[in-house]
């Protein structure tokens, strides 16, 4: 059976495997790191309010072959419950917050899936996107 290896990134640092697993066929690969990220989940948390857990899996030979990740957003809807004030950061910067981070996930995840002669237009509607973050984020100020 062909041995992969499944390096985990925590949302902080990278944990690279050395050892290996045993798959018996790409569905056992791709259940195996499916299967991981919610115990890495419950390891970590709590840790702040945005948090994405990922699998990235390598062949023998040490080419990436497949991706999982887990992403855990909370955020409190309201600012106030019960006339007490929510503890977190503020609703409009926490919403900007996860959008930058999510048009940042989605332009690393392209450019990994090999698309890189693409990218030149997913580029410019990423940055269309961050720069529209970040005007609503002055605006608010």
């Amino acid at each position: 059976m062909p041995l992969f290896f499944f390096d985990i990134h925590d949302g902080n640092e990278l944990t690279r495997d050395d050892a290996g697993l045993e798959c018996s066929s790409l569905q056992d690969l791709s259940s195996k790191a499916v299967d991981v990220l919610p115990d890495i989940a419950r390891e970590e948390l709590p840790n702040g309010p945005r948090r994405t857990f990922l699998v990235k899996v390598r062949n023998e030979a040490g080419r990436y072959v497949f991706r999982a990740s887990l992403t855990l957003a909370s955020s409190w809807m309201v600012d106030d419950v019960d006339g007490e004030h929510q503890p977190g950061e503020d609703r409009w910067e926490a919403a900007l917050s996860r959008t930058k981070t999510q048009v940042g996930t989605l332009r690393r995840e392209f450019s990994e899936d090999g698309f890189a002669s693409e990218m030149d237009g997913l580029d410019s509607l990423f940055s269309v996107a961050e720069g529209e973050v970040e005007r609503l984020r002055r605006q608010s100020k």
